[in-house]
């Protein structure tokens, strides 16, 4: 397997957003609005990889960053929900 810009950029959007998510639950932001935050991270990314020409197509990243962004958030809330269970 061949790492590429992209994969590092989803792994860097990856931990991002579950480092944001992990400070700002609770704390900041309610719980509920966790996946709205995840969006946001989302755009962001986006618009931060189509600057660096990560990606040639802005609607390709901004679903490939809103993929990974809320794939971390619910990763996230199923292990927390197995160690509530």
């Amino acid at each position: 397997m061949e790492i590429t810009f992209e994969l590092i950029f989803m792994v860097v959007t990856a931990v991002v957003t579950g480092i944001i998510g992990a400070i700002f639950k609770n704390r900041v932001v309610p719980a509920r609005f966790i996946p709205i935050q995840n969006i946001v991270i989302g755009i962001i990314a986006a618009f931060v990889a189509t600057y660096f020409k990560l990606f040639d197509n802005v609607a390709v990243a901004i679903l490939v960053s809103l993929a990974t962004a809320l794939s971390v958030g619910g990763a996230y809330e199923a292990t927390q929900t197995k160690m509530k269970g």
